[in-house]
């Protein structure tokens, strides 16, 4: 093959540590030997599937010089499969390391979905301005198809073309479901003092964003088709 694209791994699970050797095992040591297999066998490029958990943050601006502290065993098998995989990297063998943010599309798991039921069991949203780096699947989709086609090596921020606002994201969520929805400020008032104590809170409503410094050619599905798309319509 010309290029291998690694994307098994363990996600969205409750974290144990009785499970913690499953997020090594799968999400570090799988990664980094079928990268050193792919380079014996004589593949040209690496894409491993990384995360934007390497960073170990909730909210606030990551650029190419933040530094990454893991916090959690998934970001730490992620940083430390990286780390694996690149000792591997030479002139004849590339390595694309992708982090992106939260990745979102129809039947996905995690915070779109938690957003999702939100607006589907609630008329009221909280009036909260946030601003999140998201990316909708047929973009990194676009993205991959890019890294291969020009075997680009280093590390990179796959991100939709413009941030995303969680309350702009319900007010398109509940156009697409048909559903008649009021954005309240009292709400949002008692969401901005949960952000500064749950990670919950700060995880749906903070704002945690990639500088916005590349050209985003590859994003070919505008923020409101993709929510459009990812509730089915």
């Amino acid at each position: 093959y010309d290029s291998v694209f690694h994307v098994a791994g363990i996600a969205h699970q409750k974290e144990t540590k009785m499970n913690a050797p499953l997020y090594y095992s799968v999400n570090r040591d799988l990664a980094v030997e079928t990268a050193k297999k792919s380079k014996v066998e004589g593949v040209q490029q690496f894409i491993f599937l990384s995360s934007m958990s390497v960073y170990g943050i909730d909210t606030g601006v990551i650029t190419k010089e933040t530094k990454p502290s893991p916090q959690s065993y998934y970001g730490r098998s992620k940083w430390e499969a990286e780390q694996g995989i690149m000792a591997f990297e030479d002139h004849d063998f590339k390595v694309c390391i992708l982090r992106p943010p939260m990745v979102y599309g129809k039947g996905c798991k995690g915070n779109f979905q938690t957003v999702v039921k939100i607006v589907e069991k609630f008329s009221v949203f909280p009036h909260v301005k946030n601003e999140r780096s998201m990316i909708y699947i047929e973009n990194l989709n676009s993205f991959v198809k890019m890294c291969i086609d020009k075997r680009l090596g280093g590390l990179y921020f796959p991100q939709n073309r413009e941030y995303v606002c969680t309350m702009d994201m319900a007010r398109e969520i509940a156009a697409g479901i048909g559903k008649k929805i009021r954005f309240d400020y009292v709400t949002g008032v008692g969401v901005r003092i949960l952000r500064l104590f749950l990670p919950v809170a700060r995880k749906a409503f903070g704002s945690l964003i990639y500088d916005m410094e590349e050209v985003k050619d590859y994003c070919i599905i505008s923020n409101e088709e993709s929510v459009r798309r990812s509730v089915g319509l």
